[in-house]
């Protein structure tokens, strides 16, 4: 690594004929010391948890960058302060090119709350505050994007699945040291500074390899598959007809959709939580969501209001979005299914955990699939649809089935394959971003960035909703509906069979259960029949070989889309709820990972004490030594989780910062984020937390 004089400019890669850029890769990171100022004193990160819960509310979170470092292409370079950074930019544009450059940051949101002290940024792209995926410098000719955003994984294990060259050096950079800008680094702190630019590079190089130029990069990893099939029925008008059948412009309807929509179900039986059970099966479905897009029916018409009273006069070749109101309604089963943040009225209710025991009034917006379940579950005095729409149900597009199927196919070729690990980590994404690609959220409010004022988010107006419903239907590349009916047929599979297994049923997520000894086979069998012959039928109906469906790896075995198989067995099973779970099971000595908490060794295998918990890293486990530990009020210790949070200063005071080898800094920048250790305390939330992954519950309601 180079100090930024060395540098005595490039030979740029200049593209583009309109608008010339150089393709010349850019990367950028900074390194920054967190410390809390009370009383004026400087107290480090590592002693925030050491203060009283007074001292803790009273300091003040600060934070210094002490070195920058900006890589083009291989060759990095690095100074120590702000105006160094600004000098630098100047000597590219000066000596190099003046042409856009795109610069790469691996979580540029971090970056952005430091670069903003000194640089005046424009052209933000950002989907909520401070979460920024691009941006541009007004006075340099550069355009920052966030790698995080693109590859969706952390630097480390971006060096990983991507077979790279260059490594995070994990470890070789102790952050509670206080550093300022005049700090003498070692070598190995340098090179720390070094690889983390480096691998960033090696990462776009691969990206290069498909996109050829960097400004065709896509944002996002759901952008990749995006872009991939946008391209693919870019003249493909059938395709598009067919989609904009289903896209409803009527903001009344886009509106009912938003309610309707739901994520996955994540519950425990609360008759069994507290409780340490021991012999327990957890079964998966295979890529459940994908299965569903390929194999299940859709909305494939524009909805239309019915006045329809009753279940019975519902037709099973039409998809309904149901407004209804229950009177007296309870439940059937230990484990409650109707989410309390999806109604729109309730009185009355008993709550289990977030979900509704019974109520004596509640009103919902779901689909027919939803309301279906419903009313097997649920017992009611009465019930009022007060507002039916129809639509006439159809597969998704064979295009876009047909381009599931061959990522699953290829993801299923490289699994496992020497010599393919990239192919198959690049295959594995694509496919895991189908059904995100789905939801893509393109009518959400607003994010504004003032350069004086900061971060404000703006609700879009009416008028600006119907022009974003209006360009979906005119796109014509996947309708919103096709999310909400993708995630109810997915909960849809999982319930049916959990209502099957009900008081064997420990535990619930997404699209997998945990079961006690007791269950009957048979339920799970069977529905994998009903896999096999649903496959089938699309196979034939659709004319796509039924060898798409279920592609041989590369020992020659085949892999059958949705079906629920035996993922894990557990010696020891307990619940806290939703999210949160231990357990201890067997595994081979070589699979063990050097932070794992292990119980007892036998032979060539480890029992394990093994952890799931909302916000708590696995490593949180070490917390724990019998799973009768994992109870209300436990403490996950800093020391085992290495949890941090992040707490974004913008009005930072000045202060002469003084370094671990006695050197003293004044700092005088306003806005920072800073890095403090955290603690996790363990306890039963009664209000459930729905699952967020899809960008869609942020969507914007038009105000009728």
């Amino acid at each position: 690594m180079k100090y930024w004089k060395e540098y005595n400019g490039h030979r740029p890669d200049i593209r583009g004929q309109k608008k010339k850029y150089d393709n010349t890769i850019y990367t950028f990171d900074i390194e920054t010391t967190s410390f809390l100022l009370l009383d004026n004193n400087q107290i480090p990160p590592d002693k925030y948890l050491d203060l009283s819960e007074k001292d803790q509310q009273n300091s003040i979170a600060m934070s210094n960058m002490y070195i920058w470092m900006m890589g083009i292409n291989n060759e990095v370079y690095y100074g120590r302060t702000w105006n160094e950074l600004r000098y630098f930019l100047e000597r590219i544009e000066m000596l190099s090119c003046k042409e856009k450059k795109y610069c790469y940051v691996h979580n540029l949101s971090y970056e952005f709350q430091f670069l903003r002290n000194v640089f005046k940024i424009k052209k933000i792209f950002s989907r909520k505050s401070r979460k920024v995926m691009k941006c541009e410098l007004e006075d340099f000719n550069f355009e920052f994007r966030c790698s995080y955003y693109m590859s969706g994984v952390s630097l480390e294990r971006l060096a990983d699945i991507y077979q790279l060259n260059t490594k995070k050096l994990v470890g070789e950079l102790d952050y509670n040291i206080q550093r300022n800008s005049k700090t003498i680094l070692t070598k190995q702190e340098l090179a720390y500074c070094e690889n983390d630019c480096l691998v960033v590079y090696e990462y776009i190089l691969e990206e290069l390899k498909q996109y050829k130029n960097l400004k065709d990069i896509p944002l996002t990893s759901t952008g990749h598959v995006r872009r991939e099939l946008k391209n693919l029925i870019s003249e493909d008008y059938k395709y598009k007809n067919y989609v904009r059948n289903s896209v409803n412009k009527d903001p009344h309807i886009y509106n009912l959709l938003v309610e309707a929509f739901m994520g996955g179900y994540t519950h425990a039986n609360w008759t069994l939580a507290d409780e340490i059970i021991k012999d327990v099966d957890s079964f998966d479905f295979t890529s459940s969501y994908p299965f569903c897009m390929v194999s299940y029916k859709y909305p494939g018409s524009i909805f239309k209001r019915c006045y329809i009273k009753t279940k019975e006069e519902m037709i099973k070749n039409l998809a309904y979005l149901i407004k209804v109101r229950f009177k007296n309604i309870r439940c059937k089963y230990y484990n409650n299914f109707i989410s309390v943040s999806k109604c729109t009225y309730l009185k009355n209710v008993r709550y289990d955990n977030g979900r509704v025991i019974s109520a004596e009034e509640l009103e919902i917006t779901l689909t027919d699939v939803d309301f279906y379940f419903i009313y097997d579950t649920y017992e009611f005095d009465s019930y009022e649809f007060e507002e039916i729409y129809w639509s006439i149900y159809k597969y998704l597009p064979k295009q876009f089935i047909e381009f599931i199927l061959d990522k699953y196919v290829l993801k299923t070729k490289y699994k496992n394959v020497a010599g393919k690990e990239v192919e198959y980590a690049l295959e594995k994404a694509k496919f895991n971003s189908l059904y995100g690609m789905s939801v893509t959220n393109n009518i959400k409010d607003d994010v504004d960035y003032d350069n004086i004022t900061g971060w404000s988010e703006i609700p879009i107006s009416n008028d600006e909703i119907i022009k974003k419903l209006d360009q979906e239907k005119k796109q014509g590349f996947l309708s919103f509906s096709y999310g909400v009916w993708i995630t109810a047929w997915a909960r849809n599979n999982l319930l049916r069979n959990l209502i099957q297994l009900d008081k064997y049923c420990i535990y619930a997520d997404t699209d997998s259960l945990k079961l006690r000894k007791g269950y009957d086979k048979s339920v799970i069998d069977n529905y994998n029949k009903s896999v096999e012959n649903r496959i089938k039928k699309v196979s034939e109906e659709l004319n796509i070989p039924i060898e798409k469906f279920a592609p041989k790896d590369s020992e020659g075995i085949p892999h059958m889309l949705g079906l629920f198989e035996e993922d894990s067995h557990y010696e020891e099973f307990i619940t806290q709820g939703a999210k949160k779970y231990a357990y201890t099971k067997w595994i081979k000595l070589k699979k063990v990972k050097k932070d794992s908490n292990v119980l007892k060794v036998e032979d060539d295998k480890a029992l394990v004490l093994e952890i799931t918990v909302s916000g708590v890293p696995k490593c949180g486990a070490n917390s724990l030594k019998t799973l009768e530990d994992f109870k209300d009020d436990l403490v996950f210790d800093y020391k085992n989780t290495g949890k941090k949070m992040l707490i974004y200063n913008d009005d930072m005071p000045e202060f002469d910062m003084v370094d671990f080898q006695g050197n003293i800094e004044h700092v005088k920048n306003r806005y920072g984020c800073t890095i403090l250790p955290t603690t996790y305390v363990l306890g039963k939330a009664f209000e459930y937390a729905e699952l967020l992954s899809d960008e869609s519950s942020k969507r914007a309601i038009y105000k009728e």
